[in-house]
């Protein structure tokens, strides 16, 4: 499933329908301008390069209790936070209130594709943005791409075929995010879309850990 209040996993290519439905939410959207907004000072490029592999909990930004569990995962050390809108004129301003309150990286997982999303995510406090490179035009993704390096945001391009892949490097995205059967290209680091996935990842996005105690478990668990 794909980023809606009632999904769990990213996969590597978004549902044309939910194209379609993202790009008529867009129509009505508000405009945030470029110039309007800080950098980010949260790289989450860094806290996911470290030598054993880090758990991202997925989120929805419409659960009611957001704040207060991205509060509690921060104070259990997790090293970054994904946080999927489904709605963002219902929801940007639950994520902002999510990204306030921690002070670890916040990914934003769902689908951008217009520039403008680059800033209003900027805006309300995301440090890295997915690019699923399969929905956009090559030069729309380098374009994207760029204006979410020039905010200090990290672009996550997500990689479907081999194709995108070469296209995330030479774009030289300092994160990929890719499913199983796919080759990293040199000096990237990996976000995996899946627990299950099988990937030798520096990260994986993990919809499972819905809180602090899922979190210490995982942990727990690991070798």
């Amino acid at each position: 499933m794909f980023a809606r209040a009632s999904s769990s996993y990213c996969k590597a290519v978004p549902d044309r329908s939910e194209i379609e439905r993202r790009k008529g939410q867009n129509l009505s959207a508000p405009r945030q301008d470029a110039r309007s907004v800080t950098p980010s000072i949260r790289s989450f490029a860094q806290a996911i390069d470290r030598p054993a592999l880090e758990r991202i909990p997925l989120l929805q930004a419409a659960r009611e209790d957001l704040v207060e569990v991205a509060r509690a995962l921060d104070e259990a050390e997790v090293a970054a936070l994904a946080i999927a809108i489904d709605d963002a004129q219902a929801e940007l301003h639950c994520f902002a209130e999510a990204a306030r309150a921690v002070s670890v990286p916040v990914l934003r997982t769902d689908l951008i594709l217009e520039e403008f999303q680059i800033y209003q995510s900027r805006a309300a406090g995301a440090d890295a943005l997915l690019l699923y490179s399969s929905a956009l035009h090559p030069e729309l993704l380098a374009r994207l791409a760029q204006a979410t390096s020039s905010t200090h945001m990290s672009p996550c391009i997500v990689c479907d075929t081999a194709e995108d892949v070469a296209r995330a490097a030479a774009l030289r995205a300092q994160v990929i995010c890719l499913p199983s059967g796919l080759a990293a290209p040199p000096r990237t680091l990996v976000l995996a879309l899946a627990p299950e996935s099988g990937l030798r990842a520096n990260a994986v996005l993990d919809p499972s850990i819905q809180g602090a105690a899922a979190f210490r478990a995982a942990l727990a668990e690991e070798p």
